[in-house]
């Protein structure tokens, strides 16, 4: 995966993470085809436990080389950054947000992210 790739290769000077957030498309709720086809298939977490077993599925898939944090279920953090379903962030060294991607997965830009991280490394 792409964004892995840039996790690898940053890896010395920006901290990658991914904050699990809730579920896109729970069984139980707004299923999509293709997670059907390709067996992802999980009811909407109720519970910090639930949340964490689906995080750990998602990270066993795509076998992501960086540190995955759960997010609580008030999504308070899901909420401030309007990350829900999927967004990319570049936070700079003073904890202000130097890059913020669109909304996922159709404005989910991997090559504008790592364009932000090279501006970002060069200033």
């Amino acid at each position: 995966m792409r964004l892995d790739k840039l996790a690898k290769e940053f890896n010395s000077q920006i901290q990658f993470l991914g904050i699990y957030i809730r579920e896109a498309h729970p069984e139980d709720n707004d299923q999509v085809l293709r997670n059907v086809e390709e067996g992802i298939i999980f009811n909407d977490p109720t519970t910090e436990d639930e949340r964490a077993e689906v995080a750990a599925a998602c990270m066993l898939r795509y076998n992501f080389s960086f540190p995955m944090l759960l997010e609580k279920m008030d999504n308070a953090a899901e909420e401030a950054y309007q990350s829900w379903p999927d967004r990319l962030y570049l936070i700079n060294s003073k904890g202000k947000i130097a890059y913020q991607g669109g909304m996922g997965p159709l404005y989910f830009d991997v090559d504008e992210l790592e364009g932000s991280i090279r501006a970002l490394l060069n200033s």
